[in-house]
């Protein structure tokens, strides 16, 4: 049916992206991999407009964040990951890697292409590419207004027309 698309848990594709790193014998830090996801999730708005990542990103200190991301490695923030985002199954009880199967090979593509365009660069510049003025980031943390906003969460909106208005070659 025409208007129908798939999103991901951000969980998932944290997993696939810190998979990838490992098949690649790349070490990915707590910041890179939020950043990089972002990137993605950008990108991927600005080329297909509609969402990438299933939940919302909010504005931190650092830059964009998919809390329950953030959640699954919170215990590594100053560390290379080498655990993966796990899930709490209700009907067990028991703790489960978080699953990307369901990724498409279009997707896992788009992914490893992303991946290694922003893994050359560091995590604290990624993090401060993401402060710019004007970008989605800025409009929530420094809104004029001085409105707190619930979460300080960012509009996919904001964040597919920031990408809009700066694609790339790659994504042609």
């Amino acid at each position: 049916m025409a208007g129908e698309y798939v999103s991901y848990d951000g969980r998932a594709l944290a997993n696939f992206l810190l998979d990838y790193a490992d098949g690649r014998k790349m070490k990915v830090s707590l910041l890179a991999l939020m950043k990089i996801i972002y990137y993605a999730h950008g990108w991927y708005l600005a080329k297909f407009g509609h969402p990438l990542v299933r939940q919302p990103f909010e504005a931190w200190q650092h830059g964009p964040v998919v809390r329950i991301v953030w959640d699954a490695f919170r215990g590594n923030r100053k560390k290379h990951l080498t655990s993966r985002a796990e899930r709490l199954d209700v009907l067990t009880n028991q703790r489960a890697i978080v699953e990307y199967r369901d990724v498409t090979s279009e997707v896992a593509d788009f992914l490893r292409d992303i991946f290694d365009a922003y893994s050359k660069i560091h995590a604290v510049e990624l993090s401060n590419m993401t402060h710019a003025n004007g970008s989605p980031w800025d409009a929530v943390w420094n809104d004029p207004s001085g409105s707190i906003k619930i979460g300080m969460q960012i509009s996919n909106d904001l964040i597919r027309d920031w990408f809009s208005n700066r694609r790339v070659s790659m994504l042609h």
